[in-house]
């Protein structure tokens, strides 16, 4: 029986500019990897992110619009949840996150802003509205 997801491993050109990033967020660097990839954990409450370092030496660029629909298939973006969509968009403008709008009230019940991470993932900040 499926217990839930223990981690998304995302493939980064920059493992270094990848987890300031990522720590920007909250994330917090776990255990080291050297083996076969060079990588780490980081982790935010039940999230669990596993960075490791690409060893193609010119990877295509990420190509993911906001748009969803309009996306090739493969995984899309992250989503995470967060307590103040506004408090968290402030705090991580300031620390030089570059947003791709402001926040915003879903027509499906949420409040959204989006970014894209150092490689051109795509990653929310969400709020479910009472």
């Amino acid at each position: 029986m499926l217990k839930g997801i223990d981690n998304v491993g995302i493939a980064v050109t920059d493992l270094t500019r990848s987890i300031a990033f990522y720590e920007k967020f909250g994330f917090t660097r776990g255990q080291d990897y050297e083996a076969a990839v060079k990588g780490c954990s980081l982790s935010c409450g039940s999230a669990v992110l596993f960075l490791f370092q690409t060893k193609q030496p010119s990877p295509p660029a990420v190509k993911r619009e906001p748009s969803l629909a309009q996306n090739p298939p493969r995984i899309d973006h992250i989503s995470f949840a967060v307590e103040d969509v506004n408090k968290m968009y402030a705090e991580l403008k300031a620390k030089g996150v570059v947003f791709l709008s402001e926040p915003a009230d879903q027509d499906w019940g949420a409040r959204l802003v989006g970014c894209k991470d150092p490689d051109g993932n795509n990653l929310y900040l969400l709020q479910f509205l009472a």
